[in-house]
């Protein structure tokens, strides 16, 4: 179980990584400086990044109506927000260029 575990681990790391590779790439290449490309680009902030909002006010009410949090659990939850945020915005970056 430890096992599998530790590789999930490592493939969530390999997928945030590849999504921060990819989004910087579209962002600063040569795709987001025309008319569609910031189109893209605004959709994309418009869906991913109001989940942070979303996700820090359910983090907060769990912490304070069902489980309160150690710091490591804190610290982990919002390690994990903040990543997958950045997955949701290269993932939609990627749907709406395929479009």
């Amino acid at each position: 179980m430890a096992v599998l575990l530790s590789i999930s681990i490592i493939i969530y790391i390999l997928l945030f990584f590849a999504s921060v590779f990819f989004g910087l790439k579209f962002q600063f290449g040569e795709e987001s400086k025309d008319e569609r490309g910031r189109q893209i680009l605004n959709t994309s902030y418009g869906i991913a990044f109001p989940l942070v909002i979303l996700g820090w006010f359910i983090i907060y009410l769990i912490d304070d109506f069902l489980i309160p949090f150690s710091l490591d659990s804190y610290k982990m939850t919002i390690w994990f927000l903040i990543t997958g945020t950045y997955i949701v915005h290269a993932v939609t970056l990627f749907i709406l260029k395929r479009k």
